[in-house]
């Protein structure tokens, strides 16, 4: 006989878009709470990353200039609703992150709105669209990020007010009722394969993305690269930088299209990566690095894909959403190639990381023997990488074609002589030609990697799950990585996974369930 569970609303994952929605079902006195989460703790893909959150201040210029710069950025084909009422709830981080959970933000960059969308998203990495507010560089415990402890306080909160966890205990599938079409509970599994039967009055999924299934990747379009082994959960070279085993596997889809959900485009989000080993400590650790090789890949230096052809302004190195997008959609197998030569690997010796080039934990850094940081990283077996005397051998070992390759180094170094790109209209000053005359050739093969995947679902601005037809389904919410599509546009791609989109549509989530289910809605 199955387990059984009676809560008036069930939350499906525990990462800052779950522990939003229980925090605001708390708050209006909803406290019959249940989270289940696969994983054998709280947080997930994103919720442990973050150093920093983006808010919008609650005032009518900051408000507006921010859903003016997310609406532009979505092409006005996100629920224009939603992303309004997320810049609203945006407002609401800072006092529950440095007052309510007690944490400290020794750095905020106060954005003038104004300006709003007119840097780098985070000061560094994401898209100017994402830039909508200030920014709170908040401190963590040891070398973990900062939104750990967010997690973890918010848990041991909601736990003092009655919210129950179940954790290793994944839900798997949704019930709706065929005659009313509501959800009314939905199929949880111990971690010894036992079956829970959940009844609810609503249900908030916020289970992140599928970046642990490879199958479900490739299903849906995601994962499309001859270099699957990178993209592989726990493999040494592994270029999504979640945590191991972070059970990203799709169970929130999955649950929801079974009974009518809406599905969307699914992205991986965020930042390029040179595949381990030797080139991040761990493979979920963008901020430590084994060497100082994946400086170069936040560098605008060329990059051209197998054909040997540009793809993009390398000027957009500094935006890791749209260089893992590009890759994603644009080139063959997922990945790019930066390609530079010893005149480069002298100029990042005696001057370091160009200005705007890297996150603040970077800036200034110098590169010494970058030729002994690859040879280390060679003789640990990784294979995506090497360094030549010439533009054949480099081609050769990297499997890039020659001939559209040396075409593009004459177009390529003829716009380092002249300051003029005609094919991306490159800032001249860093056009750094490609020359065998300079000694050495370096190359490194980069891939779309992230934290996770982004959508799947689609909601409205209440963050109710909607049908094929748009319509909400009763009783059934979602918020986080899941519902990007929803708030960025679908597919959500040049997004990524973020504090300021991830926990707000979960907050929405969970006002809109309470409202709900007690019968306000």
């Amino acid at each position: 006989m199955s387990k059984k569970v009676d809560v008036d609303v069930a939350i499906m994952g525990s990462g800052v878009a779950g522990l939003g929605a229980a925090y605001k079902l708390v708050n209006a006195g909803v406290t019959n709470v249940a989270i289940f989460e696969k994983y054998p703790a709280q947080g997930g893909a994103v919720s442990n990353c973050p150093m920093c959150f983006c808010a919008t201040p609650d005032t009518p210029e900051a408000q507006k200039s921010a859903f003016d710069v997310l609406a532009r950025f979505s092409n006005y084909t996100a629920n224009l609703g939603l992303v309004s009422k997320v810049v609203k709830y945006s407002s609401e981080l800072p006092d529950l992150v440095l007052n309510k959970l007690n944490i400290q933000a020794p750095m905020v960059v106060n954005r003038e709105p104004a300006d709003y969308g007119n840097q780098r998203g985070y000061t560094m990495g994401h898209a100017n669209g994402l830039d909508v507010g200030d920014i709170y560089f908040i401190n963590g415990r040891g070398q973990g990020h900062a939104f750990a402890l967010v997690c973890l306080r918010l848990r041991r909160m909601l736990e003092k007010e009655g919210v129950q966890f179940y954790f290793r205990t994944p839900i798997k599938k949704i019930i709706r009722d065929s005659a009313s079409g509501k959800v009314t509970g939905a199929i949880a599994y111990d971690e010894d394969g036992e079956e829970i039967d959940i009844s609810c009055k609503a249900l908030i999924v916020a289970s992140g993305g599928i970046s642990s299934n490879m199958e479900m990747m490739k299903e849906e379009g995601v994962l499309h690269t001859k270099f699957e082994d990178v993209y592989r959960d726990g493999s040494g070279a592994q270029v999504i930088v979640m945590f191991p085993d972070s059970c990203q596997d799709g169970d929130g889809q999955k649950a929801v299209w079974e009974v009518g959900g809406k599905k969307t485009g699914i992205v991986i989000s965020a930042c390029p990566q040179v595949p381990n080993p030797g080139v991040l400590v761990g493979p979920n650790t963008p901020w430590l690095g084994a060497s100082q090789i994946q400086l170069f890949a936040d560098c605008p230096y060329l990059r051209v894909n197998e054909l040997g052809k540009r793809f993009i302004n390398e000027e957009m190195a500094n935006n890791h959403t749209a260089i893992s997008s590009s890759l994603s959609l644009n080139c063959p197998n997922m990945c790019c190639y930066l390609i530079f030569d010893e005149d480069t690997a002298d100029f990042m010796n005696k001057h370091g990381v160009e200005e705007g080039y890297a996150y603040f934990i970077f800036a200034g850094a110098t590169v010494q023997n970058i030729r002994d940081q690859i040879d280390h990283a060679i003789a640990l077996g990784n294979k995506h990488m090497c360094h030549f005397d010439t533009i054949h051998e480099v081609c050769e070992y990297m499997g890039i074609d020659e001939a559209g390759l040396k075409k593009t180094l004459e177009k390529y170094n003829k716009a380092a002589v002249t300051g003029i790109d005609e094919e991306f209209k490159k800032n001249p000053k860093y056009i750094k030609p490609v020359k065998e005359e300079s000694g050495h050739i370096y190359c490194f093969r980069l891939f779309a990697g992230g934290y996770d995947t982004m959508g799947g679902l689609a909601i409205d601005d209440n963050a109710n799950v909607v049908d094929a037809e748009d319509y909400p389904i009763e009783g059934l919410y979602a918020g986080g990585d899941i519902a990007t599509a929803s708030l960025y546009g679908n597919p959500p791609a040049n997004a990524g996974g973020t504090v300021f989109g991830s926990m707000t549509t979960g907050m929405i989530a969970g006002d809109s369930a309470a409202a709900y289910v007690k019968g306000e809605a």
